[in-house]
Parts: C-alpha cells; sequence; structure tokens
C-alpha cells in the first residue's frame, strides 16, 4: 500500500471571460468599429466643409482664427456626443445581454433565475420552452422507468421459473449433445436474468432517496476493504495508493460498494489477468477522490461520452466474452448523482482507463 500526502493548492476561480465566439465581444467589437468609421468620417467631412471657407478668407483676418475655432470646437463636441451616445449604446446592449447570461447560468449550473417580470419578452419565452421542453423530458423519462421497471418485473418470474426447469435437467440421464445444448441454455438463461436484474438495478438508482440509511465512512478503511475482498474472490492484484489522513464522508455504505465493484469489475473485464487494477483515495479541499485504474486497451475519445449511456459496448462483438450487459457503467453514474458526487472518465487508446469519483467530505478539508 502506498500513502499519499498531497495538499491541494489549487483553488477553482469563476470569473466571466471574453472567448471570440462571445455574443457580447461581437457586438461591442462591431459598435466600436461602428464608432471608429463615423469619427474618423467627422473628421473628414468637417474638413471638407471648413476649407473652401478658409481658403476665401486671409489668414490675417480676425474671422480666419474665429472661424478656426468654431469649427475646431464643433468637431470636438460632436465627438464627444458621438463617443458618448455610443458608450451609452454600448452599455444598453451589455446589460441586456445580461439575462441571457442569466439563462445561461440557470440552464448550466442550476442557478437561481430572477423574477419572470425583470427579464425581456424574449428571454422570457426562451426560459418558458425550455422549462415545457424539461417537463416532457422528464416525464418520457419517468414513463420509459417505469416500464423498464414493469417488464423487468413481469419477464423475472418467467425466467426464474424456466431456469428451474433447466437446472433440473442436468439431473437426468443425458448425452454429451444435450448436455452442451442444455449449458448453453443455461448459459443464457443466467445472462437475461442478469439483464433484467440490472434493468432494476438502474430503474432503483434512478429513484433512490439516499438521504436515509446513511452513516459517517473513513474512506481510507473502505477502500482498503474493498481491495482485499477483490482479491480474494476475484484472485487479481490490487494496488492501493490512500493519504495518510482519514478521509471522511456521509454516504450509503451498500451503494458505495455497489459503485466501485462495478468499476472494478469494469477494470477486470478489460484489462490482462497480471496486470493490477489501482485503487486511488485523496481528499483536494472539501472533496474526496476515488480512483479506479486499470491498464488496459482504453476508450477512444470519440466514444467517451457514451460509456455511461446504458447497454452501449465499446466493442459488441466481445459482450459474450466478457459477459457484461452493458448497464454497469450505467447504474454507477446514476448512484453517484444520487449520492450528490461525480463521476468522470479519462482514457488513453493503449494505456488504460481511469474513472475517478468526487464525494463531499465532512469535518475539517485538508
Amino acid at each position: 500500500m502506498k500513502l499519499i500526502n498531497d495538499s491541494p493548492t489549487r483553488s477553482r476561480t469563476r470569473g466571466q471571460r471574453f472567448y471570440p465566439a462571445s455574443l457580447r465581444l461581437r457586438l461591442l467589437v462591431s459598435m466600436g468599429g461602428v464608432w471608429a468609421i463615423g469619427l474618423s468620417s467627422l473628421l473628414i467631412l468637417s474638413h471638407w466643409e471648413i476649407q473652401p471657407a478658409r481658403v476665401m478668407l486671409s489668414p490675417t483676418s480676425p474671422m480666419y482664427d474665429l472661424l478656426h475655432m468654431l469649427a475646431t470646437r464643433i468637431v470636438w463636441i460632436s465627438a464627444v456626443l458621438i463617443s458618448s451616445m455610443m458608450a451609452i449604446s454600448m452599455g444598453l446592449v451589455w446589460r441586456s445581454l445580461n439575462s441571457l447570461q442569466q439563462f445561461s447560468q440557470w440552464v448550466l449550473f442550476d442557478a437561481s433565475m430572477p423574477r419572470m417580470q425583470s427579464i425581456p419578452k424574449e428571454i422570457k419565452r426562451l426560459v418558458q420552452a425550455w422549462t415545457e421542453m424539461q417537463a416532457k423530458l422528464m416525464s418520457a423519462k419517468q414513463q420509459q422507468r417505469q416500464f423498464t421497471n414493469d417488464v423487468a418485473h413481469e419477464l423475472r418470474s418467467p425466467l426464474s421459473l424456466v431456469y428451474g426447469y433447466l437446472q433440473r435437467g442436468h439431473q437426468q440421464n443425458l448425452t454429451e449433445l444435450q448436455r452442451e445444448k442444455l449449458a448453453m441454455a443455461i448459459a443464457e438463461t443466467e445472462r437475461m436474468t442478469q439483464i433484467l436484474q440490472d434493468l432494476l438495478d438502474l430503474a432503483r438508482a434512478e429513484s433512490l432517496d439516499l438521504s436515509t440509511a446513511q452513516e459517517v465512512l473513513i474512506l481510507n478503511e473502505f477502500v482498503r476493504d474493498v481491495a482485499v475482498m477483490t482479491e480474494t474472490v476475484e484472485r487479481r492484484p490490487i494496488q492501493t495508493e490512500l493519504v495518510s489522513f482519514a478521509v471522511r464522508v456521509q454516504t450509503n455504505r451498500d451503494y458505495l460498494m455497489q459503485v466501485l465493484d462495478h468499476l472494478i469489475q469494469n477494470a477486470i473485464q478489460y484489462s490482462e489477468p497480471t496486470t493490477p487494477i489501482v485503487l486511488k483515495l485523496n481528499q483536494i479541499q472539501n472533496m474526496a477522490v476515488i480512483q479506479v485504474s486499470d491498464s488496459g486497451q482504453g476508450i477512444p475519445a470519440d466514444q467517451q461520452a457514451m460509456v455511461f449511456e446504458p447497454f452501449y459496448r465499446l466493442d459488441p462483438s466481445r459482450a459474450r466474452a466478457t459477459g457484461g450487459t452493458g448497464l454497469g457503467l450505467a447504474i454507477v453514474q446514476r448512484l453517484v448523482a444520487q449520492m450528490g458526487g461525480t463521476i468522470a472518465l479519462e482514457s488513453h487508446p493503449g494505456t488504460g482507463s481511469t474513472f475517478t469519483i468526487t464525494l463531499a467530505t465532512i469535518g475539517e478539508s485538508r
């Protein structure tokens, strides 16, 4: 076991930045260009209009100096007025786009949306359309979840009955060919039963209330116990790298165990038997960080966003070889979300994958 004693030095800062594709930046640059063109045009036209009068007057005439002074003042007053109007216009544009910025923060960060009376009508319609779309999506997901749950419940009993009859057939006198076909039927029945169980777990994970049955866990001991248990059962080397101080979280022990078990089993399936699985535990500020790493084939960048989707498999041809159902990572993501945490994937083809779970800690941060 390897100890890590890192002290976090990074702090997260959020600030508004200007990006080349920003609507605000584009409008401000466009208005600045219009201001520069308008001011240049004013200076050039003023010079053209005043120049004939200067030619008609003698440089020694008192009217020449008066005309020059008046022309200069008119030009500068016009320039100040144009600049003031442009600055006011830029300020109004900036303020008008605040509602759009607030809407994007509300969508991305679940921030509080201001009262509907204080935002423009167009943004109000956008908010209403977004809210209606979200409600329809939630309703569709709920119907899909209910349908999946009902189908899994209805099919599990008949499959259990079929599985029992197939197991009983092993006790009869059968030829070698019959035993081989019966073993294939039993294996497929077990696989289908596992798929139904995973479907039930997925539906249950989306409707869990993990605010109950929580307890304070010292993750150092918890991760160490998981590693020892996996080494004993799977006969697979597990390497642990744990921080030297206690990392405490308040969560559901059984579901966190299920999450780590899914990730470890996934690492075992897609890596060589002789390479160890690495479990790391660290604490960054007030967040516990658990990492499960393997040295397997890795995941291409264009497929990493899909690995948490139900039934998605990187290599469908290996589905029967590995014995997975394609639901494990989907269950993991739902459970971690229900525990108030996040899960991320970092992978490079040929070098392996690392799944990172972050959970809020309790007590003093390190």
